[in-house]
């Protein structure tokens, strides 16, 4: 197997509800919500493939953003029941992309969607790693490859 995966993996999913402090004076979700949504959605992700964050952060390993995109295309309001889908879409040996829909449940409705990518790096010195496994073969395997 590569060490390269590019074909999007499948979708994980999580629900939640919006909060009031997340909304603006116009009662519309703020823009930078979901941005902590798409965190949300990748923690979950993590999780479901059995390789959670805290896992990460015991090894000593911190994956920072490098680039993040949202692309905003319904409002979401107070109460409104939201689904985040996220994916793996690229895995390579120090890097992760992952891509995001938020969705609201109540219509199917596509609020938003994203990506963020991620680099690898060592608590310990602050540079640059490769994933570590289990990581990089659950990723690899969420990731299609």
């Amino acid at each position: 197997m590569s060490n390269d995966s590019r074909k999007p993996g499948r979708w994980f999913s999580t629900r939640f509800r919006v909060r009031y402090a997340e909304t603006d004076a116009a009662g519309i979700v703020h823009h930078s919500t979901y941005f902590v949504w798409f965190e949300e959605g990748r923690s979950e992700l993590s999780r479901q493939v059995g390789m959670p964050y805290a896992e990460l952060d015991r090894q000593g390993v911190v994956l920072v953003l490098t680039r993040a995109e949202a692309r905003y295309r319904l409002a979401a309001h107070y109460d409104d029941e939201i689904e985040v889908r996220t994916r793996l879409e690229e895995v390579r040996s120090r890097t992760a992309v992952f891509g995001y829909r938020v969705l609201r449940v109540a219509d199917g409705e596509l609020l938003a969607e994203g990506t963020t990518e991620h680099l690898a790096v060592s608590r310990q010195s602050g540079r640059p790693m490769r994933l570590p496994e289990p990581f990089a073969s659950a990723y690899r395997a969420a990731a299609g490859g």
